[in-house]
């Protein structure tokens, strides 16, 4: 093989590669991967997705929560089991605007104080988890109905 054949079919190669670095680079491929990547998101998002109910829905979900922790409360009858239900429908809410976040954050945290306090048997736990729900009461006065 001459000199000559070897360097063309060196540039034949190197030209080879580049077009095909292009073609795989190309934006038309990219976007069909995204579009693929992204539909697939879509659909695992909406699968995720919890629906959003309505203010008087979620204060109802809530005030039922709510009314179950203060019956265990006055009654002195609280069991991890209890608490832990309530924790856990607490969580699984989704609060339907950001004036809720707050009463679904405080909530929450009374009653992993309270689940403290009847794992370690920490007063202190009970107290302000006690506190905690006399607050929600004073702060959102739809509770006490």
């Amino acid at each position: 093989m001459t000199k000559k054949a070897k360097i063309l079919i060196f540039f034949a190669l190197i030209f080879l590669v580049l077009i095909l670095y292009l073609v795989l680079t190309s934006e038309s491929v990219k976007k069909a991967d995204n579009s693929n990547l992204s539909a697939n998101r879509q659909g695992e998002q909406m699968e995720n997705q919890t629906p959003v109910m309505s203010e008087e829905d979620y204060k109802i979900k809530v005030k039922e929560i709510f009314s179950a922790f203060e019956k265990s409360a006055s009654a002195d009858s609280f069991t991890s089991e209890i608490v832990s239900g309530l924790k856990n429908q607490t969580q699984s809410l989704k609060a339907p605007s950001k004036k809720f976040i707050d009463l679904q954050t405080n909530l929450f945290i009374a009653l992993a104080k309270m689940e403290n306090y009847l794992n370690r048997l920490d007063d202190q736990g009970k107290k302000i988890s006690l506190e905690m729900a006399d607050k929600l009461k004073t702060d959102y006065s739809w509770l006490n109905n």
